[in-house]
């Protein structure tokens, strides 16, 4: 981690009309992407670009801080952190930033929280419900103003073979390639996307009640069956496919709840979301290897991006199953 913590806090204390009362910035999540520091004293959070170079530049703060203030509040929105300060100045800490409330939880990611699998099926079955409905009443928003015009599925397939042309990662860019060529169904008008809707970026008490979405950098206005099929990416199509740590608890919800209860309650069809997995899986696929290739280059010491190295064949053909196999 390559920031100064201490002139953070030098920064931030001269910045922040409660400042005074701020002792310490403690770092918490130095992620594949923004950067997430508890500012100990007014219990608030900092989130920051990368301090070394970063998967997907540029880090528009101010755009993401945009997304918090559009969201919070909005009824039938789900919870997200109240944002606060807003600073374009790189001179006051090095990079923009943002400031929003600390939200108590915890998020699932590499390891299976232990009140998750103790909870058994009700605790679990529960967490997936919210999850889906979340999703799903963020599909009930139109488009948002300040994440720009609305994407087609075309123009997001696009942008993901561009990255993975970046990344050198042949397999994935003519996969995305050929979506691009032939788009995928849309199920209705364009609404406001999640873009990154894994319960890593959700947290949640210990009795599995959802507190709050936390990241939104990858949001956009498009078709909300890109949602649906990135969701889908952790259930498995078929019994062949192996499932990832604690999505093979007993009360984790199958691929055909999560389908059905979508399509309830956004009152659209999910039909045609096997290209949206597709796209899902190599939109991570192609973030996996621009993170091999700057490691490779010595242009990050994150060694969670060194495990990456060599994933891009692996993310093409699980994409290409997905796709070839309509589901």
């Amino acid at each position: 981690m390559a920031r100064d913590l201490d002139q953070l806090l030098a920064g931030l204390r001269q910045f922040l009309g409660c400042g005074d009362r701020l002792t310490r910035v403690i770092p918490l999540s130095m992620g594949h992407s923004n950067e997430t520091y508890l500012l100990e004293g007014i219990d608030r959070i900092l989130r920051t670009p990368p301090s070394e170079e970063g998967l997907l530049p540029p880090y528009d703060m101010a755009r993401q801080h945009a997304a918090l203030v559009a969201l919070h509040g909005t009824p039938g929105v789900p919870p997200v952190p109240k944002p606060r300060e807003l600073c374009l100045d790189p001179a006051v800490i090095g990079d923009p930033f943002f400031v929003m409330d600390r939200v108590a939880g915890d998020a699932w990611e590499y390891e299976v929280p232990r009140w998750l699998s103790d909870g058994g099926t009700p605790v679990q079955s529960e967490m997936c419900r919210q999850w889906v409905t979340a999703m799903a009443a963020v599909h009930g928003l139109a488009p948002l103003e300040c994440l720009g015009p609305a994407r087609t599925p075309e123009e997001e397939a696009a942008r993901w073979r561009d990255v993975a042309v970046n990344a050198d990662a042949p397999e994935l860019a003519a996969l995305l390639q050929e979506l691009v060529a032939n788009p995928g169904r849309r199920s209705g008008l364009a609404t406001t996307v999640w873009g990154d809707p894994k319960m890593a970026n959700v947290l949640w008490s210990p009795e599995g009640k959802m507190e709050a979405i936390v990241d939104w950098e990858l949001a956009y206005n498009g078709e909300p069956l890109a949602d649906l099929g990135y969701a889908l990416m952790w259930f498995p199509a078929d019994a062949f496919e192996p499932r990832q740590p604690g999505y093979d608890l007993p009360g984790i919800w199958t691929r055909e709840q999560v389908i059905g209860t979508w399509e309830q309650l956004t009152g659209r069809s999910a039909q045609g979301v096997a290209w949206y997995e597709a796209l899902g899986i190599a939109k991570i696929g192609a973030i996996l290897a621009i993170g091999a290739k700057l490691f490779t280059e010595g242009r990050s010491t994150d060694p969670r991006m060194g495990a990456w190295i060599g994933s891009e064949p692996t993310m093409a053909a699980l994409a290409r199953y997905r796709l070839q196999s309509g589901v």
